[in-house]
């Protein structure tokens, strides 16, 4: 019996961030492809670290997608449409990708059209669509001058190459590529590889393609392949598009000489700057007889950045180059565990802990701590190992600094929300929060929305917010926590080390739980006298109706201590092992 043909024709990778509320128009649009019969080929969504839905919306499509051609759930750990594109393609069966962004509608045989392309045209290392803007509101005048910067790519009926002579190249929306050609000629780490507009970049995709064509594969333009690119409102402002010619300007320095050859950038750096300098002074002298439009607007944007561009490109290539001998000195490990946050994202390998937090009867001192004490729990997170010869599971102290450089760890917080709130506890869980989210504007609103899906009590929801968080992010911290008492959740000030003033600490923040961190609760064990001297400060929280928790306690001599203490609570690994939510 011959071996099936396990050959896929066409991946379709749809890099996304915050899409869930897209994605569904983009993948309806896919699963009603036509002629594809005879074709075999798959669905890539690559969840660029979302914070929305967006994994929960491509897991319910998959419940009810087409065998016949999957739909495969991707993560890239690292933010940016660089890395979302290079990991698509790393995990890509096809052999050819085609490229659609989460706001791109294809038209109903834009995928068999890819094939055919791909089939006359085997030199083509990529080739782009046709794109058609579906916009959500008026445009503004001039803005026909300037829509191929948005991705609009309108250039006839007719297929023809992009010569390299004519610098001109598609955008990555409704691009199609050869991975051979990809893996062949794309580094794996783009130099223009930005986190959005707030990087200051752009052009990420013309960097990639440029590789491609310097290694001799031929870029075209497909007018068969038709694409609508749906633009809100808010991209056809002033401000939005003279920001993006600006980040376009920022970059041009290295798209532009990333065209020639190496012996020639000596010499045609000074070239480009003499030349900008003559086209900045050319529109400054138009522009004063003339009225200003949207599009001189950004075109004197883009020329003023593009001067810019030579020192911003040095002064990023600096920075690249120590934060990557930090991460080496700091982090050596650190793609290993990124790859395994990768994989935990992607296979949800992440485990969700509780561990009890035991009260205490009250001191036999004078004390104003409240008598109805009851056990509660604080939740904890571990990431399994993937790798089959190993076994256990990785505690956050192993991965939260690489979660922290490459900015999961808001991620991470939301899943252990999403996490808790679906398992209908009805009993009180701290969960620790990350920097990242405590300076999130809209995690408060994140939490809001879970409550009223799950009809949780809120006040069955305990935040905990370090010491040394508050300290770093005071103005952040107070809104958080005031936003979150008012949905009625509970906050719990972790490892304390009274660094921050009384009046701060008691009168600021409307906290219900003081948590000492294990290093000063030691001192029970090792220095009792001096944590004798402490007894005024928890006292001093008493009044406020703040409970004490001690954290580390391991060991029954310790326990016994903190018993005659003004302690409520008590937690420790060797009191309570954690056990699975």
């Amino acid at each position: 019996m011959a071996a099936k043909n396990t050959t896929v024709h066409v991946s379709v990778a749809i890099p996304t961030y915050n899409g869930a509320q897209r994605l569904p128009a983009v993948l309806d649009r896919l699963r009603s492809q036509q002629k594809m019969a005879d074709l075999t080929w798959e669905v890539l969504v690559c969840d660029n670290n979302s914070i929305d839905t967006t994994a929960d919306v491509v897991r319910q499509y998959q419940q009810d997608w087409p065998e016949a051609y999957p739909l495969r759930y991707i993560f890239a750990a690292q933010q940016g449409a660089a890395f979302a594109r290079q990991r698509a393609v790393e995990q890509a069966k096809g052999e050819i990708i085609a490229f659609l962004d989460d706001d791109n509608l294809p038209s109903p045989d834009w995928l068999y059209n890819v094939f055919q392309f791909s089939q006359v045209h085997p030199e083509a290392g990529a080739f782009g669509s046709q794109i058609h803007g579906q916009f959500e509101g008026p445009l503004p005048d001039g803005f026909s001058q300037i829509a191929c910067f948005l991705a609009i790519i309108e250039r006839g009926s007719e297929p023809h190459q992009y010569k390299p002579h004519t610098k001109i190249l598609p955008p990555a929306a409704g691009l199609a590529v050869r991975r051979q050609a990809w893996l062949e000629s794309v580094p794996k780490q783009l130099f223009l590889n930005n986190k959005g507009k707030s990087a200051g970049l752009a052009s990420e995709d013309l960097e990639a393609l440029l590789h491609i064509q310097k290694a001799g594969w031929e870029i075209w333009y497909n007018p068969d392949m038709v694409v609508n690119h749906l633009i809100p409102n808010g991209r056809l402002q002033k401000d939005y598009l003279v920001s993006l010619f600006r980040c376009i300007g920022l970059s041009r320095y290295y798209i532009r000489l990333l065209g020639v050859k190496d012996w020639q950038r000596p010499l045609m750096v000074p070239a480009y700057i003499a030349n900008d300098l003559r086209k900045l002074a050319l529109h400054t002298i138009r522009s004063r007889y003339h009225r200003e439009t949207l599009p001189t607007a950004c075109e004197r944007e883009l020329l003023k950045s593009t001067l810019q561009s030579p020192i911003f490109l040095l002064q990023k290539a600096c920075s690249d180059l120590q934060q990557t001998y930090r991460d080496m000195l700091q982090m050596p490990q650190q793609q290993d565990w990124l790859d395994r946050l990768t994989v935990a994202f992607e296979l949800e390998q992440f485990h969700l802990y509780r561990q009890r937090i035991r009260a205490l009867e009250p001191a036999l001192l004078e004390t104003k701590a409240p008598t109805d004490r009851s056990d509660h729990y604080e939740l904890l997170i571990r990431l399994a190992d993937s790798a089959e010869h190993v076994c256990g599971e990785a505690s956050p102290g192993q991965f939260l600094p690489v979660a922290e450089r490459y900015g999961l760890t808001i991620t991470i917080d939301r899943w252990v929300v999403r996490r808790y709130v679906r398992s209908h506890i009805a009993q009180l869980h701290s969960i620790n929060l990350s920097a990242a989210s405590v300076c999130d504007d809209s995690f408060s609103q994140f939490v809001a929305e879970q409550l009223y899906q799950s009809n949780l009590s809120p006040m069955l929801l305990c935040f905990e917010i370090s010491e040394a968080v508050v300290s770093r992010y005071p103005q952040q911290s107070w809104q958080l926590i005031e936003r979150l008492r008012a949905l009625g959740c509970q906050i719990a000030l972790d490892d304390v080390s009274f660094k921050l003033p009384l009046q701060n600490l008691y009168e600021g923040l409307s906290i219900r739980f003081l948590k000492l961190s294990p290093k000063l609760v030691r001192y029970a064990a090792e220095q009792p006298d001096r944590f004798n001297k402490m007894q005024p400060l928890f006292q001093k929280a008493h009044d406020y109706d703040i409970e004490v928790v001690a954290k580390g306690v391991e060991n029954s001599t310790l326990l016994s201590r903190l018993q005659q203490t003004s302690v409520d609570y008590v937690q420790g690994y060797e009191l309570s092992k954690p056990a699975p939510v």
